[in-house]
C-alpha cells in the first residue's frame, strides 16, 4: 500500500493505492475526490500519460510532492457550495503579498541606474543567488572583513530582500562599500554630484569580487585556442597558445548587422609585433576557436569608444540584432565541436517530447476573480510549472546520463537561451540611462519579460526585447546574459 498526494484547484488530496492497482483505479479515485471524469483528467507525471492498464508500481509516482491533476468537474455531479467572492480592496497586506508576483525594484540613489541594472541581471543567476544565501564569512568580526568580503555580505543582504520580493529596495550600504572597494564609482562631477558610470564595469567588478569570495569563476569562464600566423612569412609554422576570458565581445563595424557577425569578428584580429627572422615588426593574424563554454555566457556589445575631440566615451548607435537562442557551434574548436553538437541534438529531442505539455499549460486560463481562488490558481500554476520542469529535467538526465546537470559549470551543448539584458539609452557612457530586462522564469516560452527602470517594474512582451537591437539613441542592448540550454 502506498499513499499518493494529488493537487487540483489549489487543494491537496491523499489517495491510498496498492502497487498492483491499475491506472484506471487511480483515475476513478481521483474522480471521487475532484468530480473530474477520467476522460477529462490530465495527470502531470513523467511520461505524460497514465494508461488505464498500467500498474501503480510501473508508473513510479512521486511520493514526496503532490502530483498535479488538471481538468473540469462534471456539471451533473454534486459540487461544493459556492465560496463567497472576495475583492482585492478588502484584502490585508499579507494576502496581497501572496498574490503579487512582481519582482523587486531598486531605488536610484543619484546616477546609480548603472548599478541597479547590473544587480538585477546578477540576481537572475541562480548559482550566484544560491551561494550568496549560504555565504558566511570566516573572519572573527565585522571589522576584520576584507573589502571583498564586506561587498559580498552587503550584496547578500540586497539579494535577500529581492528574493522576498520587497518593493523599492534601498541599496545604500552596498553602494557605499562598492565605492570604497572600487573608487572609480565614487567619481564626482564639478558640481559635487556622483557621476554616471559604465554598467559593464560595475557588472564585471562585482563578478570579480564574487569570484574571490564565492569561487564562481568556472560558471563564466570561456577558454580559447589562439593560432598566430606571420603574414609576411606564409610558410612559417603557426604558433598556438591558450587563453581564458569571462565574456564574449561583439565588435561593431559598418558590416555588423547581427550578433554572429560581431562575435566572429572578435575571434579574429591582426596585430603588429617583432619577428626574429625578419628582424623587424610585422603583422600577425590571430584566429581563435572556443575550447570551453561556460554555463552562463556574458556577451558585451562593444559600443563605447574614446573620442579624442570630446574627451568622452562615445557610443556606436548601429543596429545589431541578437537571437533569443544562440548556437555557437561554428565558433567551437574541432576538439569539442562534435560532442557539443551531439548533446545539443539530444536536448532538442527532449524539448520536442515535452512540447505538448507546455502547449496545454499555455492554453489554461484563469477563470475566477475570488481572492482565495486567485491564490489557489497561483499555487496551481506554480505546481504545474514545477511538474513540467521536473519532467523535463528527468528526461534530460535520462538522455544525458554522463552529465550531472545540477552541478555542471560548463555548458555541455553549444546552445544558449537569453535570460537578461542591460540596455543603455543615450549617446555617451558618461550620461544617459541604464535599464535591465529579465525573462520571466515562470513563462516557459519566454514571451513575458520584466523591465526594471530602477524602482519602476513593468511587464513587456518579447517583441519589445527585439527593439533593443539599437539603431538610435533609444535603449540599446549593452550586455546580454545567456544560459546553457537545459541547465
Amino acid at each position: 500500500m502506498v499513499k499518493v498526494s494529488i493537487k487540483n484547484a489549489g487543494k491537496v488530496y491523499d489517495i491510498e493505492l496498492e502497487l498492483t492497482d491499475t491506472g484506471k483505479t487511480f483515475k476513478e479515485k481521483i474522480q471521487e475526490l475532484t468530480l473530474i471524469p477520467p476522460q477529462r483528467q490530465k495527470i502531470l507525471v513523467k511520461g505524460g500519460k497514465v494508461q488505464d492498464e498500467a500498474t501503480i508500481e510501473s508508473l513510479n509516482l512521486s511520493l514526496k510532492a503532490p502530483i498535479m491533476v488538471l481538468g473540469t468537474p462534471d456539471k451533473d455531479l454534486p459540487t461544493k457550495p459556492v465560496e463567497k467572492q472576495v475583492f482585492l480592496e478588502d484584502l490585508n497586506s499579507s494576502q496581497l503579498y501572496k498574490i503579487d508576483n512582481e519582482p523587486s525594484g531598486l531605488i536610484n540613489l543619484g546616477n546609480t541606474c548603472y548599478l541597479n541594472s547590473s544587480m538585477q541581471v546578477l540576481f537572475q543567476i541562480k548559482d550566484i543567488a544560491d551561494r550568496l544565501k549560504n555565504y558566511n564569512t570566516t573572519s572573527s568580526g565585522a571589522g576584520s572583513l576584507s573589502p571583498q568580503e564586506s561587498l559580498t555580505s552587503a550584496l547578500k543582504g540586497v539579494f535577500s530582500q529581492m528574493s522576498q520580493k520587497q518593493q523599492n529596495i534601498n541599496p545604500t550600504l552596498f553602494l557605499t562599500i562598492l565605492r570604497n572597494v572600487y573608487p572609480q564609482f565614487a567619481e564626482r562631477s564639478e558640481t559635487g554630484h556622483f557621476k554616471q558610470q559604465d554598467a559593464e564595469e560595475a557588472y564585471s567588478q562585482i563578478l570579480t569580487a564574487l569570484n574571490n569570495t564565492l569561487k564562481i569563476e568556472d560558471y563564466f569562464k570561456l577558454s580559447f585556442k589562439a593560432t598566430s600566423k606571420c603574414l609576411a612569412l606564409p610558410d612559417a609554422e603557426s604558433t598556438v597558445t591558450y587563453e581564458d576570458a569571462s565574456k564574449l565581445n561583439c565588435h561593431i563595424s559598418i558590416q555588423t548587422n547581427f550578433l554572429r557577425d560581431g562575435l566572429l569578428s572578435g575571434l579574429k584580429e591582426t596585430i603588429e609585433k617583432y619577428n626574429d627572422t625578419l628582424q623587424s615588426n610585422t603583422e600577425y593574424e590571430i584566429n581563435r576557436t572556443i575550447t570551453r563554454l561556460p554555463k552562463y555566457l556574458t556577451v558585451q556589445f562593444v559600443r563605447f569608444y574614446w573620442k579624442r575631440d570630446t574627451q568622452k566615451k562615445s557610443k556606436i548607435l548601429r543596429k545589431v540584432q541578437f537571437p533569443f537562442e544562440l548556437d555557437l557551434a561554428e565558433m567551437l574548436d574541432d576538439s569539442i565541436k562534435q560532442e557539443k553538437v551531439s548533446v545539443r541534438d539530444n536536448i532538442r529531442k527532449v524539448e520536442k517530447d515535452n512540447s505538448d505539455m507546455i502547449r496545454d499549460f499555455k492554453k489554461a486560463k484563469r477563470t475566477n476573480d475570488s481572492t482565495i481562488q486567485l491564490q489557489q490558481q497561483q499555487e496551481e500554476e506554480e505546481m504545474k510549472l514545477l511538474s513540467i520542469k521536473t519532467k523535463f529535467q528527468d528526461d534530460l538526465k535520462a538522455a544525458l546520463p554522463s552529465i550531472d546537470l545540477e552541478t555542471v559549470t560548463e555548458n555541455p551543448s553549444s546552445v544558449y537561451q537569453l535570460q537578461a539584458i542591460i540596455s543603455h539609452k543615450g549617446a555617451s557612457a558618461d550620461s544617459g540611462h541604464y535599464q535591465a530586462f529579465v525573462k520571466d522564469p515562470l513563462d516557459l516560452d519566454g514571451d513575458k519579460w520584466w523591465k526594471f527602470n530602477d524602482d519602476k517594474v513593468s511587464v513587456i512582451e518579447k517583441d519589445k526585447i527585439e527593439q533593443l537591437a539599437g539603431g538610435g539613441e533609444s535603449d540599446n542592448a549593452l550586455i546580454l546574459l545567456y544560459k546553457g540550454i537545459g541547465l
